[in-house]
Protein backbone atom coordinates (compact mmCIF):
# COMPACT_ATOMS: atom_id res chain seq x y z
CA UNK A 1 0.00 0.00 0.00
CA UNK A 2 1.17 3.64 -0.50
CA UNK A 3 1.28 6.61 1.81
CA UNK A 4 -0.99 9.48 0.33
CA UNK A 5 -2.77 12.56 1.38
CA UNK A 6 -5.83 13.68 0.61
CA UNK A 7 -6.69 17.99 1.12
CA UNK A 8 -10.67 17.74 1.39
CA UNK A 9 -12.91 21.08 1.67
CA UNK A 10 -16.20 20.62 2.73
CA UNK A 11 -18.87 23.09 1.63
CA UNK A 12 -19.86 25.58 3.86
CA UNK A 13 -22.82 24.93 4.84
CA UNK A 14 -21.35 22.08 6.82
CA UNK A 15 -21.76 23.10 11.09
CA UNK A 16 -18.96 22.44 12.84
CA UNK A 17 -20.77 19.86 14.99
CA UNK A 18 -21.17 17.86 11.89
CA UNK A 19 -17.50 17.92 11.44
CA UNK A 20 -16.91 14.14 12.74
CA UNK A 21 -19.73 13.04 11.05
CA UNK A 22 -18.53 14.12 7.43
CA UNK A 23 -14.56 12.93 8.24
CA UNK A 24 -16.18 9.21 9.36
CA UNK A 25 -17.88 9.50 6.23
CA UNK A 26 -14.56 9.90 4.20
CA UNK A 27 -13.05 7.45 6.69
CA UNK A 28 -15.39 4.68 5.57
CA UNK A 29 -14.90 5.41 1.57
CA UNK A 30 -11.28 4.43 2.44
CA UNK A 31 -11.84 1.73 4.49
CA UNK A 32 -14.45 0.30 2.18
CA UNK A 33 -11.99 0.37 -0.37
CA UNK A 34 -9.38 -1.39 1.58
CA UNK A 35 -7.31 1.32 3.13
CA UNK A 36 -6.57 2.66 6.06
CA UNK A 37 -6.38 6.03 7.42
CA UNK A 38 -3.50 7.39 9.52
CA UNK A 39 -4.55 10.41 10.70
CA UNK A 40 -7.24 13.36 10.41
CA UNK A 41 -6.42 17.37 10.81
CA UNK A 42 -8.77 19.99 11.08
CA UNK A 43 -7.61 23.01 9.48
CA UNK A 44 -10.81 25.22 10.30
CA UNK A 45 -12.96 27.30 7.74
CA UNK A 46 -11.23 29.27 5.35
CA UNK A 47 -12.25 32.04 2.65
CA UNK A 48 -11.59 31.48 -1.07
CA UNK A 49 -9.71 33.56 -2.79
CA UNK A 50 -12.84 34.34 -5.66
CA UNK A 51 -16.03 32.39 -5.43
CA UNK A 52 -16.68 28.68 -6.78
CA UNK A 53 -20.06 27.58 -7.35
CA UNK A 54 -21.91 29.91 -5.55
CA UNK A 55 -19.80 29.05 -2.33
CA UNK A 56 -17.31 31.69 -0.82
CA UNK A 57 -15.79 29.58 1.80
CA UNK A 58 -14.85 25.59 2.95
CA UNK A 59 -14.07 23.71 5.92
CA UNK A 60 -10.65 22.18 5.46
CA UNK A 61 -9.16 18.89 6.79
CA UNK A 62 -6.28 16.69 5.88
CA UNK A 63 -6.58 13.00 5.54
CA UNK A 64 -3.45 10.79 5.76
CA UNK A 65 -4.10 7.41 4.51
CA UNK A 66 -2.78 4.24 2.59
CA UNK A 67 -4.20 2.67 -0.26
CA UNK A 68 -3.07 0.67 -3.02
CA UNK A 69 -2.65 2.93 -5.79
CA UNK A 70 -5.04 1.42 -8.30
CA UNK A 71 -8.39 2.87 -6.03
CA UNK A 72 -6.88 6.35 -5.54
CA UNK A 73 -9.29 7.11 -8.26
CA UNK A 74 -12.24 5.03 -7.45
CA UNK A 75 -11.88 6.50 -3.96
CA UNK A 76 -12.17 10.08 -5.47
CA UNK A 77 -15.17 9.43 -7.31
CA UNK A 78 -16.88 8.18 -4.64
CA UNK A 79 -16.13 11.28 -2.25
CA UNK A 80 -17.38 13.55 -5.36
CA UNK A 81 -21.27 11.92 -4.62
CA UNK A 82 -20.86 12.93 -0.83
CA UNK A 83 -22.91 16.26 -1.00
CA UNK A 84 -20.51 17.28 2.31
CA UNK A 85 -17.63 17.53 0.13
CA UNK A 86 -16.30 20.32 -2.07
CA UNK A 87 -13.66 19.49 -3.01
CA UNK A 88 -10.77 16.56 -2.91
CA UNK A 89 -6.49 17.04 -4.05
CA UNK A 90 -4.61 13.77 -3.23
CA UNK A 91 -1.12 13.40 -3.48
CA UNK A 92 1.64 11.13 -2.66
CA UNK A 93 2.48 11.40 1.07
CA UNK A 94 5.94 12.96 1.37
CA UNK A 95 8.85 10.83 2.97
CA UNK A 96 9.35 10.85 6.32
CA UNK A 97 13.01 13.05 6.99
CA UNK A 98 15.66 11.01 7.86
CA UNK A 99 16.63 10.77 12.11
CA UNK A 100 19.66 12.21 12.44
CA UNK A 101 22.94 10.46 13.27
CA UNK A 102 23.50 8.79 16.38
CA UNK A 103 26.35 10.23 17.78
CA UNK A 104 29.60 7.81 18.08
CA UNK A 105 30.55 6.25 21.50
CA UNK A 106 33.91 7.43 21.87
CA UNK A 107 33.96 10.49 20.22
CA UNK A 108 35.18 14.15 22.05
CA UNK A 109 31.82 14.73 23.70
CA UNK A 110 32.97 18.27 23.92
CA UNK A 111 33.64 18.66 27.75
CA UNK A 112 37.18 19.68 28.99
CA UNK A 113 39.07 17.89 31.15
Amino acid sequence: MNKYEAMIIFRESLKDADWDRAVETVRGEIEKLGGTVTSCTRLGRREFARPMQKQRSGHYGLVAFELDGDKVGPMQARLKLNEDVFRVQVVVAPPAPPAPPAPEKGADDGIAE
